[in-house]
């Protein structure tokens, strides 16, 4: 661990510098670091999906350039002034930025970071530890709070939703399903196993890239779209009590909500923006469905879904990239063309 680390008036990011267009290795600066804001060295970032929001300038109040890279790995390189937390510098963690994490240093809310785990120091670990931070946290979290929700249900509105759900021809309780391909797919299926829940775990898959080997599941388990009739196959097996999405609904999604029992629940976790979204509203309305955004994670969602991930072995598979404008505009082809089994991280120093 180090006794002192100065953090340089400029260092390189990696920047779009204008809508739609591609990534630059450009210097930049933290700008203004708040009271409870702490400075990380970032060894190992993540990219994802929701990065799309920043190239295509969607958030409000946004101004290019703008830097992707919303969860990274590295080293307290300025502790927060204010700090409750007892991050030091020198200390290895792993935070939740939200952006402007795909550069050497990055400056965060400490609310936002937490030690990262021994098992996650060496090896490839230390290259998954963004994706189980970042991914397996939004699905965990999503899958508590919408399992929360069911629970709370006074006795009264359970026994009505019971009696629709059966004149539906929903038997049972029905299963959870992840809708979507890939590696976030299965980091997605395996959190949902690890939580708290008795029901089957079903993958619509929008390809038949991989096959049902690939993501750890049995071939009953995998209904692909196009191959099959998703609303048949779900209503065999009492219908889907919620739907993960960890990618846009855009293939016959009417099928999908077809499939849905009455009171359930869908989670949209990544966007497309080159694609249309359908969520046919009508079938959410006649089926009193809740539709859920991302949710927001606190550093002690993230601690306990990372001690999860340690004791069920989490495993998530990854692609690395280098830290420069080659490396890092192949991640992120990686990540808008969703064609490679693995989730993209640029590595921006070795720890």
């Amino acid at each position: 661990m180090q006794s002192t680390m100065s953090v340089p008036d400029q260092f390189r990011a990696a920047q779009f510098t204008e809508k739609n267009g591609q990534l630059e290795i450009k210097p930049t600066q933290l700008g203004e670091v708040k009271a409870d804001g702490c400075v990380i060295k970032v060894h190992v970032c993540g990219l994802h999906s929701t990065d799309e929001l920043l190239k295509h300038d969607l958030l409000p109040d946004m101004r290019y350039p703008m830097i992707p890279g919303g969860v990274v790995v590295g080293e307290i390189a300025k502790a927060a002034q204010q700090g409750k937390r007892n991050l030091k510098q020198g200390t290895r963690v792993v935070a939740i930025t939200f952006m402007r994490g795909l550069a050497e240093y990055v400056a965060v809310n400490e609310a936002m970071v937490i030690e990262l785990p021994k098992h996650f120091h060496s090896g490839d670990k230390q290259f998954e530890a963004p994706i189980c931070a970042f991914d397996a946290t939004r699905v965990w979290v999503a899958h508590e709070r919408c399992h929360d929700e069911l629970k709370r249900m006074p006795d009264a509105e359970r026994r009505l939703v019971k009696d629709l759900n059966e004149r539906m021809g929903f038997k049972g309780d029905g299963v959870l399903v992840v809708y979507g391909q890939g590696g976030f797919a299965k980091v997605a299926l395996d959190t949902i196993k690890m939580a708290k829940q008795d029901r089957k775990v079903i993958l619509v898959a929008t390809s038949d890239r991989w096959s049902a080997g690939d993501y750890g599941l049995k071939d009953e388990c995998l209904v692909v779209v196009g191959k099959h009739n998703v609303a048949d196959e779900l209503k065999k097996l009492g219908g889907a009590q919620g739907v993960m999405c960890v990618d846009m609904p855009i293939q016959q999604v009417e099928q999908l909500l077809d499939g849905c029992r009455f009171h359930s629940s869908i989670v949209l976790l990544s966007p497309r923006q080159d694609k249309a979204m359908q969520l046919p509203i009508a079938n959410i309305l006649a089926k009193s469905m809740t539709l859920h955004g991302q949710p927001l994670v606190t550093h002690k969602q993230l601690e306990h879904a990372m001690q999860l991930a340690d004791k069920h072995g989490l495993r998530a598979p990854v692609k690395q990239f280098n830290f420069d404008e080659g490396g890092v505009r192949r991640g992120w082809a990686a990540v808008e063309g969703r064609e490679q089994f693995e989730a993209a991280v640029v590595v921006v120093s070795r720890s």
